[in-house]
């Protein structure tokens, strides 16, 4: 059965590139409205064309999401041009490379901003308005993080793989706290070695079939397995 998305309105955070631009791509193929926002305005607008090119609706908006107000506008514009929000895809993170003797505090500050921040901010946001609006509609959140720091480490990237396991945790709980308002949280991992983001958009896309509509607080792999991790 082809997965039909049509009415659902979704943000993509990092949706000009990697596994943000693959979802982006995913969801206006199954008919959902977009909004693809990223650091780089350039990128956002490519993948914007590309969904309209394909007969979708896609509209990007440029945002650092590790700014609260930046987070705003990209929901507001979002609401402006479809009247709702049904999905929020965190896909937006830097990973700066150091090791942890020569790290500097910008670029630690840097990471902490956008993939922990960002992620709370627009998880908090998106989550005030679903919760408001969309009663029985419910709404979906998921968190793209990496398997630095949750599978295996990574060399130099000491930020990232404390940044991937603070969101996990973060993840479980926006679950719990979501779940009385028909809103599910869930993290999907793409591989920091061998990133596949057409893998990341597979296993993103699985969450929207029916079997899936009671899944959340879940963790999956690059290879859309469930995983526990504590």
């Amino acid at each position: 059965m082809t997965l039909d998305l049509s009415g659902k309105v979704a943000i993509v955070t990092g949706g000009g590139h990697g596994g943000g631009a693959a979802v982006a791509l995913a969801l206006g193929r199954a008919g959902a409205k977009v909004c693809i926002s990223d650091l780089n305005p350039d990128r956002a607008q490519r993948i914007e064309q590309e969904i309209k090119e394909a007969g979708g609706e896609a509209i990007s908006v440029p945002a650092d999401i590790g700014n609260k107000f930046q987070c705003v506008t990209v929901i507001e514009t979002t609401r402006a041009e479809w009247g709702q929000l049904d999905i929020l895809i965190n896909g937006m993170m830097v990973a700066p490379s150091s090791s942890i003797i020569k790290q500097d505090e910008w670029d630690f500050q840097r990471v902490f901003e956008v993939n922990l921040k960002g992620t709370f901010f627009m998880t908090q946001l998106c989550g005030r308005v679903m919760s408001d609006e969309n009663g029985d509609r419910g709404g979906l959140i998921i968190n793209l993080g990496s398997t630095a720091g949750i599978l295996h480490p990574q060399p130099k990237q000491a930020a990232v793989c404390a940044m991937n396991g603070a969101i996990v945790g973060f993840t479980a709980e926006a679950a719990r706290e979501y779940g009385e308002f028909d809103l599910r949280v869930n993290t999907v991992l793409l591989d920091a070695n061998e990133p596949n983001p057409a893998g990341a958009a597979d296993c993103v896309m699985r969450l929207f079939e029916p079997e899936s509509q009671k899944i959340t607080g879940a963790l999956f792999a690059p290879d859309g397995n469930r995983l526990t991790w504590r």
